[in-house]
């Protein structure tokens, strides 16, 4: 502290950056959850509407289309990830 009396002034910069970090990879995992809930939850209440309209014949073009876009999301949350990742343990260099 003799030496750099600057210590006391960057380590608790340091620490408060850390944890904006921290909340922001959270941040991060939390959003793909609650997209990925909206996604499902949206199509459940499709169905469901569909179903209490007309039992028998109008909801099976919609199971098909919630097939699909739930492969679809799949995808995307997975390339979300790989990119989450990638981001995360890439190698720097100097």
């Amino acid at each position: 502290i003799r030496k750099d009396p600057s210590v006391l002034i960057v380590n608790p910069i340091k620490a408060f950056v850390g944890l904006i970090e921290i909340i922001g990879e959270a941040a991060k995992v939390a959003s793909l959850s609650f997209r990925l809930f909206g996604n499902i939850f949206a199509g459940e209440v499709l169905l469901a509407s569909m179903s209490a309209i007309l039992a028998f014949g109008l909801p099976i073009p919609f199971m098909f289309l919630e097939i699909i876009v739930g492969l679809i999301q799949a995808l995307i949350f997975a390339m979300l990830i790989l990119a989450y990742l990638t981001m995360n343990t890439s190698a720097e260099e100097h």
